[in-house]
């Protein structure tokens, strides 16, 4: 409300406190409508993903896996959680956070290392892991049964990866399953879907 108003309305005999309230009471609707559009515009940048594809709150980036050596006898017992021979695909997005809850439940000792693929075939993998951190210690001993590890890595190169035992021989019996990291994947998964927990924090 400008003076011209102000003037306009003090003309038509409206009383200099009624123009006051009326003018209060405009300013105020405008002011509500403003807090309104900046809200929308927060609620819009919070929920659209970006034009790269990437949301711009991406979510958690850690996964919790669990890796149980020797769960069955399946494999004569060279598994993890129950598979081997690459019956286990762990799916993680590029980037996220891969915690590794590691227990050795067999008899013989067992590791475990995020190794090339093709360390799967391999008598002996590489005493090195993919990802800086991706390993148990003790690769080529082994940890005894009734042992556990934790041990992380950020999961920061695309592609399919070996989960090997690293004592030798072991990764020749059948004992290694996949890890894929994803570039187009939202979430962490696993195939099958009961082979291990995935928890996301």
């Amino acid at each position: 409300m400008g003076v011209l108003a102000d003037t306009l309305n003090l003309a038509r005999g409206v009383s200099w406190e009624e123009h006051i309230m009326v003018r209060d009471s405009i300013a105020q609707r405008i002011r509500l409508r403003a807090v309104g559009v900046i809200l929308c515009g927060l609620v819009v940048l919070l929920v659209l993903p970006a034009v790269s594809g990437v949301p711009v709150l991406a979510g958690p980036h850690t996964v919790v896996v669990t890796l149980v050596a020797g769960e069955t006898p399946a494999d004569g017992g060279f598994n993890f959680n129950g598979y081997g021979h690459g019956g286990m695909t762990v799916t993680v997005p590029l980037g996220w956070t891969v915690v590794v809850q590691f227990q050795n439940a067999s008899a013989l000792p067992h590791s475990a290392m995020i190794a090339p693929s093709a360390a799967a075939q391999s008598g002996a993998p590489t005493a090195t892991p993919v990802f800086a951190g991706g390993a148990t210690k003790d690769l080529s001993t082994g940890l005894a049964q009734g042992t556990k590890a934790t041990f992380s890595f950020v999961a920061d190169k695309p592609g399919t990866y070996a989960i090997v035992c690293a004592v030798p021989g072991h990764a020749a019996a059948g004992m290694w399953d996949k890890l894929t990291v994803s570039a187009t994947a939202k979430a962490p998964s696993v195939v099958p879907a009961t082979a291990t927990h995935l928890k996301s924090e």
